[in-house]
């Protein structure tokens, strides 16, 4: 007798995540006594047989008991496996582990694809996405090919684009891996298609006020950054791309909705507020008629605080062919919502998800031993001299990001670096108004600005100078007497203070250098964090200051990088 037993996964949010079935080898026990009255008592035959029939039956056990061993065997190898690729940092809830269906399919896709050519777009449409990449790239010698994501997000998207049925799909991939592009090519590829392959539907909406897809982001940076880096070339789709956020006056707004919107970009909030704009009759036709959403930084869109107006928005735009989610991390509590939420997503995952990038040095500075005696804050003015006088990216000036944890510590540590230290630094929150936050962080995001002749003469003399080892770190800095005064400071280091709020998405164009002041609390800190830097295959380094009170789990991770391993 074989019985089969069904075991369920079970989430919290009562959703079957996965069914399997495992086979239990059921063993046939040999009952005593005479079957039928035809067989003999006391028979010699009939003793060998039955001694024949237990022999079989205690070899059939003996080898049950070895498969099973075997796959007991097989099933702790995998576990063993498994534990060895994921490392679970910090204190708070982690981020899933990267295990779907799909994922060596995805990963023999691309193998198998290497070039645009090779994924299923428009002539025109591939060549304009080329170029978006090519502009919005620091180096425009080397060949573009598609990235990872990019490959896997156009050719499952591709497969059923035109398809007039709700489509969810969920990207996820590594940060500074391309993301935007991934989305963005089918989106353009959809909008063109509509054009030609509907061409009555076409004639009747090519003049009317209509938004034909909406990109939805957290904040007005990235609401900021997609839109340029969509429109940082000449429109050859006749594509209308607008954005709506801080700037964009009512009037303007109006203006761009009268001549067709194929793209806007905005925030949730930003999108509902359209339904109490006066001047706007039947906001809610409007959204209905969206046929394309992207979410991108879904979980942060999906997690408590935004998941009110991000449901609202959605809940408007009931007539949604495509619905794409988009996001560098996927935190335990987002899978489940998007589980209860979206059932039917299809993940559109990379390998790497979860793991720093390849191209990242990590470095750990100690503030607890001397010189710094628990400073962290002589920690930090240390690292940014050795940053500036290494002789990293000559001729050309160098930016650093540096993440505290708090908002209210910003302030005090602007003031001391500027003040104490000499540095060219900035502070940035999310309490400031939203024009002041875009001209502060512009010369982040804009590309590594080139020093003038007399800075270059400058910056190779200090980088010719004699070295000295920072105590407590594998860093040196030039040996510069009273380095810590304003007056020998050479302004050829930009520096950006700031919290998580500049953590996710933004691209940094040239940023080699990040500072982690305070220690990422969780894993999902400390992977949008360190990807502010060694984005799209370039090399970075992140430096980690720490103290007396930092956990192991934090110093581990130069060796967590080292063995590949996915955070968790």
């Amino acid at each position: 007798m074989v019985s089969i037993l069904a075991i369920r996964t079970f989430n919290p949010l009562g959703h079957f995540v996965s069914t399997q079935c495992v086979r239990a080898y059921a063993i046939n026990s040999v009952r005593a006594g005479s079957k039928s009255s035809s067989v003999r008592a006391g028979s010699k035959n009939d003793t060998t047989r039955a001694s024949s029939k237990k022999n079989k039956a205690g070899k059939s056990k003996l080898q049950l008991s070895a498969r099973f061993k075997q796959n007991a065997n097989k099933s702790q190898k995998a576990d063993k496996f498994k534990s060895q690729k994921q490392f679970k940092y910090g204190l708070y809830g982690g981020l899933k582990e990267n295990e779907n269906k799909f994922l060596e399919t995805n990963a023999n896709l691309v193998e198998k694809i290497t070039e645009f050519e090779e994924l299923k777009l428009l002539p025109e449409v591939r060549k304009h996405v080329i170029n978006l990449i090519k502009k919005d790239s620091l180096n425009t010698t080397e060949e573009i090919h598609p990235s990872p994501i990019q490959t896997i997000a156009i050719k499952r998207l591709s497969k059923n684009l035109m398809e007039p049925k709700l489509q969810v799909h969920a990207i996820a991939a590594e940060t500074g891996s391309g993301k935007t592009m991934a989305y963005c090519a089918p989106l353009l590829d959809y909008l063109k298609r509509q054009e030609i392959e509907t061409p009555e539907k076409w004639e009747s909406i090519k003049d009317k006020a209509i938004i034909r897809s909406v990109i939805l982001v957290p904040t007005l940076e990235l609401v900021d950054q997609i839109y340029t880096t969509l429109t940082c070339i000449p429109d050859t789709l006749g594509i209308h791309v607008h954005k709506w956020t801080t700037g964009v006056d009512y009037q303007q707004l109006l203006e761009n909705l009268k001549s067709r919107t194929d793209i806007l970009i905005t925030t949730p909030s930003k999108l509902l507020s359209l339904q109490r704009v006066r001047m706007i009759s039947r906001a809610d036709l409007i959204l209905k008629r969206i046929e394309f959403v992207v979410l991108d930084e879904a979980d942060t869109l999906l997690d408590k605080s935004w998941l009110e107006d991000t449901h609202k928005a959605l809940k408007a735009m009931s007539d949604v062919n495509h619905l794409v989610l988009c996001s560098a991390t996927i935190p335990n509590e987002f899978d489940r919502t998007m589980t209860k939420m979206f059932p039917n997503a299809i993940p559109l995952t990379t390998p790497r998800l979860h793991k720093l990038p390849k191209g990242i040095n990590f470095r750990i500075i100690n503030a607890a031993v001397s010189p710094y005696k628990g400073s962290k804050i002589k920690a930090l003015a240390q690292t940014l001299y050795a940053i500036a006088y290494d002789g990293t990216d000559p001729g050309f000036e160098k930016r650093c990001i540096v993440f505290i944890n708090e908002k209210k510590n910003v302030d005090n540590v602007v003031q001391k670096l500027r003040n104490e230290y000499g540095h060219d630094v900035v502070g940035l929150t999310g309490d400031m108004e939203g024009r002041t936050r875009l001209e502060l962080i512009r010369p982040f995001i804009s590309p590594p600005e080139k020093l003038t002749e007399q800075e270059k003469q400058i910056d190779k003399d200090l980088n010719d100078q004699e070295t000295v080892n920072i105590s407590g770190s594998n860093i040196s800095i030039g040996n510069i007497e009273n380095s810590n005064k304003a007056s020998n400071f050479i302004p050829k280091l930009r520096v950006l203070v700031t919290t998580d709020l500049l953590a996710r998405g933004l691209n940094f164009k040239g940023v080699r250098n990040v500072i982690l002041y305070d220690v990422p609390i969780t894993a999902i800190d400390l992977v949008h964090r360190a990807g502010r830097t060694a984005r799209m295959r370039q090399s970075g380094r992140v430096f980690m200051i720490i103290d007396k009170k930092t956990q192991s789990w934090a110093k581990a991770v130069p060796t967590i990088l080292k063995k590949n391993k996915a955070l968790t």
